[in-house]
């Protein structure tokens, strides 16, 4: 179960850009008694994956878990009932994955043939949990860290030491690491040049930081890429299924650009 948070629909929705309590072969139709619930009050999104079953081994038992996203940037993980250690879930016809992941999506028009575009998927950060540590009755929360999108001015932007290096761009009136989901804009607005300029006005560095640090494993900074073409001809989709090493494989779709 996971929740999909990319912008681009394609066949390998499992490499990035998730929010999963619990990747794996999940199937709801094997089981009347399974369901995938969400509901939304307004501060908080809940969904919930009851009594569902792997699509290739029913007989281990039922799944209850859900994952809850609050307005203030928190996470939280619940499972009520895991019948089998989650390291003992194979990961053979589909990937077994617990955390975090997100990527920025680059469109690079191709000159040598008109109307395509190349989309190319960076992840630039994942989360990854212990899943020796998800059993029943158990939680995880998630706290987010500072990061440069939280500043809405100059001054604090330049100044902030969070642990990125975080440059204003005028143009677009935002602050950026430059590597987050806004990457095209700030790229086609040329702030990566404009990121070294001194602010114009005096800086006011009165904004500070209100979150809070988290426990989470160290992870990764590395890029991972996915890239896809968008044409004028047919669809061409990969015939594999996705595998625990899903992140390393090519996916070309093409359409009307």
């Amino acid at each position: 179960g996971f929740i999909y948070t990319g912008e681009v629909v394609h066949r390998m929705l499992t490499a990035t850009q998730y929010i999963a309590p619990l990747m794996a072969n999940f199937d709801p139709s094997v089981s009347r008694n399974s369901t995938v619930r969400y509901f939304d009050n307004g501060t908080a999104l809940v969904v919930q994956w009851d009594h569902v079953h792997l699509q290739d081994n029913y007989n281990l038992g039922s799944f209850t878990f859900q994952a809850t996203l609050l307005n203030d940037g928190r996470i939280i993980f619940g499972y009520k009932e895991i019948p089998v250690a989650v390291t003992q879930i194979s990961s053979t016809n589909h990937p077994v994955k617990v955390g975090l992941s997100d990527a920025f999506v680059v469109v690079h028009r191709i000159q040598q043939i008109p109307n395509v575009r190349r989309r190319t998927i960076y992840e630039y950060h994942r989360v990854e949990l212990q899943m020796s540590k998800i059993t029943n009755l158990s939680a995880v929360e998630m706290i987010p860290l500072p990061t440069c999108l939280q500043f809405t001015s100059c001054g604090p932007c330049v100044t902030a030491q969070i642990g990125f290096n975080c440059s204003w761009c005028s143009k677009l009136q935002r602050c950026s690491s430059g590597f987050d989901r806004h990457r095209q804009d700030w790229v086609d607005s040329g702030c990566p040049e404009e990121g070294y300029k001194i602010c114009e006005k005096n800086i006011d560095t009165t904004e500070t930081s209100l979150y809070s640090t988290t426990t989470l494993l160290p992870t990764t900074t590395k890029f991972r890429v996915l890239t896809t073409t968008r044409g004028s001809t047919t669809s061409h989709l990969p015939t594999s299924l996705p595998t625990e090493d899903d992140t390393k494989i090519a996916l070309h779709l093409k359409d009307n650009g």
